[in-house]
């Protein structure tokens, strides 16, 4: 497998929230659910018909204030394959989510979405992937 790098999406579309009122465990107040499109352009890699892999990430849903003891307790992420494409004649091709996981950076008091994904052979395409994050926290 070839490991890329990171990347960010083009965009993101379809974005979508809703926060819920919970009553724990452990402090938890909010649960919030996120969901939408991230637009990349993955391709295959070499040597042909190698997999390639990137990771995008990008921050979603609100800033935490960290210093008033708002707190991210646990984060589930998925993501699905959405769109793809082939030009010109792809013996080979595939594409697939390798994993997604979110994660909570305290520097800067976000939520990140991380997700694996590629595909292989040089003719195929990655374009869209389907998304969502929950994140049960205390604001």
């Amino acid at each position: 497998m070839d490991y890329s790098h990171i990347i960010t999406p083009k965009r993101l579309t379809n974005m979508q929230e809703m926060e819920v009122h919970v009553g724990g465990p452990d402090g938890a107040n909010r649960l919030f659910i996120y969901s939408g499109m991230a637009e990349v352009e993955l391709c295959g890699g070499l040597p042909h018909p190698r997999w390639s892999l990137e990771v995008i990430c990008f921050d979603i849903g609100r800033k935490y204030d960290c210093n008033s003891g708002e707190a991210v307790i646990n984060i589930v992420a998925s993501a699905s394959v959405a769109g793809a494409r082939t030009d010109g004649v792809a013996s080979f091709a595939g594409w697939e989510i390798f994993g997604a996981a979110g994660e909570f950076d305290e520097s800067d008091c976000r939520v990140r979405m991380n997700i694996a994904a590629g595909a292989r052979d040089t003719q195929a395409f990655l374009e869209q992937i389907s998304f969502q994050l929950t994140v049960l926290a205390k604001v």
